[in-house]
């Protein structure tokens, strides 16, 4: 079986998080992010990927939470990365939707099932501040 590592960002401003549509089913909402390429560190792949698909330059950036999982017979090993400050206004450059949502209003089914138990952690995180 053979692992694939992916990366994912999560980025806050106040209580609001950037989401985007997804790319393959347009009704699901994604954290911004994706794999890392062979010989690349995590952090590296972090950084690459949100230039790439947000426009931004990361400056502050902490491990949030880690998950693995199988999809068609090949470990997806997943890192979540919380995104506090950044260089640059965050817009999807491939051009899907994207939007600013209050922590309250995420609802885990309107995200991949492998981000559920995330949307439940940053709302336990977050909701109170």
């Amino acid at each position: 079986m053979k692992d694939t590592e992916a990366v994912i960002g999560i980025i806050i401003h106040g209580k609001k998080i950037y989401v985007t549509r997804g790319k393959y089913k347009t009704n699901i909402w994604e954290f911004p992010g994706g794999k890392v390429k062979k010989h690349e560190s995590i952090m590296h792949a972090l950084k690459r990927e949100l230039l790439e698909e947000v426009g931004i330059i990361v400056i502050e950036v902490s491990f949030f939470q880690y998950t693995e999982y199988v999809h068609l017979k090949k470990k997806i090993k997943l890192y979540f990365f919380l995104i506090k400050k950044w260089k640059g206004q965050p817009y999807s450059i491939e051009g899907y939707s994207y939007h600013w949502k209050f922590v309250y209003n995420l609802r885990p089914l309107d995200f991949p099932l492998a981000n559920h138990h995330v949307i439940m952690s940053l709302k336990n995180k977050y909701l109170f501040i």
